[in-house]
Order: structure tokens, then sequence, then C-alpha cells
């Protein structure tokens, strides 16, 4: 998953990131909290008071994520492992690395430190609860609190099923890996668990939505369908990476791409270019020194009556703000660049001069020839 989203804020030394569709998340959960949870587990208050602790407990919730994301992050990190960041999304929350672990221990203990984080702020919070409870500091706080501890157990807990990439997959992966020596071999394994829980999560949510939890039943289901998903994305990333070991950006490279001029009008370049070939971008250079990229989505928002007057230069991206690598760059790095770029492709020069481009379907494509050629591609380091 790319670094998407609005920057929040920096805790740690890691970036943390919230992606526009955590707001569903939040507002639901504020919803189910404020209307049903608390007025049934605490009656008697105010619906002001109500939307306050959910609004609390929701904000806290969130920071309880934060919190397990941040242990798998920092232990990462001291395992030697760059981390970018944190996002919160739709499905919780995300560390994004730049690397997997290269020792199955390594690998324990980043996955198993976040289910302990979570029971750890589980007890914490019901101590909280238990105080205030003692010190008569209100029902709400201590409903609040109680549910927050409530909240981290289960999140320890869903956490440890075994399915990849949750905890527990990651967990059993290592402990496979560790048995077998094989990281692919073992990764293996662990998807399928991810699979077939997600799937499992689908069946258990269709049931409950037949017998009534309407709601539940089909959060259940998004959640199992995005397991599932996340599951083969993660062996594919892993896959890939594994392909790419050893293999720099020229291997990968389409070398000299077309151009074009930064001069040329939009209504040319529609014309000789856009029009003439199945390319979505085009380099822009200027006596063979790189200026910028142009894309398909670029053009379309520049008005058609100005097509003539408007050259490329108006409309295209900078190099500045372009994915650019040196031929010698490792592909494993110039895939994290692109996929934290979420441009979709990357710039290969030498001294400033365009030698060639890669895009994600360059990467597919060469992967794929690897494949059928039996890997031998891939340990030649040559496509």
């Amino acid at each position: 998953m790319q670094m998407s989203g609005f920057r929040l804020g920096s805790v740690l030394g890691f970036e943390i990131r919230i992606d526009y569709s955590w707001f569903i998340i939040f507002f639901l959960v504020l919803w189910s909290l404020a209307a049903g949870f608390f007025p049934a587990s605490v009656p008697g208050f105010s619906g002001g008071v109500y939307l306050a602790m959910g609004t609390i407990a929701t904000l806290l919730f969130f920071v309880s994520l934060l919190a397990h994301e941040l242990s798998h992050s920092v232990v990462a990190r001291q395992k030697g492992i760059p981390v970018e960041g944190i996002t919160l999304f739709l499905f919780g929350g995300v560390a994004h690395t730049r690397m997997e672990a290269q020792d199955p221990k390594d690998e324990l203990m980043i996955a198993g430190v976040g289910p302990v984080a979570s029971v750890i702020l589980g007890f914490l919070f019901l101590a909280a609860a238990w105080l205030v409870g003692r010190l008569g500091l209100g029902e709400p706080v201590r409903a609040v609190a109680s549910y927050l501890g409530f909240i981290n157990f289960l999140l320890a807990a869903f956490n440890l099923l075994p399915g990849f990439p949750l905890d527990g997959g990651r967990l059993f992966r290592a402990l496979e890996w560790k048995r077998t020596g094989d990281l692919t071999k073992a990764t293996r394994r662990a998807t399928t668990g991810g699979r077939w829980l997600g799937y499992g999560l689908i069946g258990l949510g269709i049931l409950q939505t037949f017998a009534g939890a309407v709601l539940g039943g089909l959060w259940l289901v998004f959640i199992g369908w995005f397991l599932r998903n996340a599951a083969e994305m993660s062996l594919r990333q892993h896959l890939l990476g594994d392909v790419l070991e050893g293999v720099t950006a020229e291997d990968v490279m389409l070398p000299q791409p077309e151009t074009v001029d930064p001069e040329l009008s939009i209504q040319e370049l529609v014309d000789e270019h856009f029009l003439r070939r199945r390319y979505q971008s085009f380099p822009v250079t200027e006596r063979g020194r790189l200026e910028g990229l142009i894309t398909l989505e670029q053009v379309k928002r520049v008005p058609r009556d100005r097509w003539t007057a408007t050259a490329v230069r108006d409309v295209m991206a900078s190099d500045s703000q372009q994915i650019v690598v040196e031929p010698r760059e490792p592909m494993t790095e110039v895939l994290t660049k692109m996929r934290s770029s979420g441009t979709g492709r990357v710039l290969v020069t030498r001294d400033d001069r365009l030698v060639g481009i890669i895009s994600g379907s360059d990467v597919t494509n060469w992967a794929r020839r690897v494949h059928e050629l039996g890997g031998m591609a891939g340990r030649t380091g040559r496509a």
C-alpha cells in the first residue's frame, strides 16, 4: 500500500498520514458508539454526553491503532529495516517498510510486538477504568476506559489470527521460514492461510446479514474481502521483490524512450504522439537533457480551444517533480520509490540525460518473462 492521503505529523521520527478512506470508518465507529453501544451499556445520560463519549473513545481507539503500528515500526527500525511512515485508513493502519526482515527471528519480533503493545494498552485502559471507578470520577469516563481496554484486547486477538498479512500470519510465516529455511515457501503457506481466513470472514458476514445483523455482517464481508486481497498482494510483492533481487534499473528500463520537445503545442502532441502511440506519458527533453514529463491526464485538463496556443512546457511536470534514478540503482529500491510516489513510473538518467523509462507495466512484463524462462533471467540480472 503506498503512502497516500494527507500528512498528520511525525511521531518518533515516523511520518503519520491519514488516508481519506479513514473518515468513513471514523464516523462509522463514532456513530455506532454514540448512538448504540454507550446508550445501551450506560443508560440515563443525554445525547450530548454520549456524543462526547463516542468522540473521545473513537479518537483513542485510533491512537491505539497508531501505537500498535508504531511498535512494529520501532522494532523494524532497530533491526535495520527502513520505515517510510504509517498510514491510517479504512481497515485500520499499516506501517510502510522498504524491505522485508532478513532473518526469521527479526520477523518474529517485528510481528509479535504489535499484539503485545495492544495487550499492554488493554491492561492500562482497564486499570484506568478501575481507578476511575474507585475515585468516583463518573460512569461515562469509566465506560470509555473499559471500552478501550476491551477493544485493545480484541485488536490483539484479531491480529493474532493465522492469516497473512495479519501479525498472526507473519508469525506463522516466520516459524515456517525458520523450519524450512525457505522464505518464499513460508510466504506461500501463510498467504494461503490469509486467503482462507478472508473467505471465512466473508461467509460469516453473509450469515450475519441474513440473520438480521446487516451492518455487522457487511462489515465482516468487507474485512474478509480486504484480507483476501491483501494476502494475494503481499505474496505478489514478495515474489516480485525476490525476482528483482540483484537487478538494476538498466536491466528493466525501456531504453531511449520516445521524447517530445517542450515547445511542441498540445495539439501537435495529441496528433503526433498520443493518438499514434499506446503510451500514457512522454518524457520531455531539450537538446538531450531531461526537462520533465507530460501525461495524458495533464493534457485532458487543458481546455480543447487552448490546445494550439498551449505548449508542452506550460503543462508538463518538471523533472524535479519526477522520480529520477541512476541506471545502476537496484530495482528493489526503484520499486519502493514507484510505490511511495504513486506516479507509476520512473525516469532513468545518466549525467542529467534521459537514457530510459520504467513503468509499472515494464516491471510486470519483465517479471513475467523471468517466470517464463524459469527464473534464469532473475539470477543473471538480465532480461
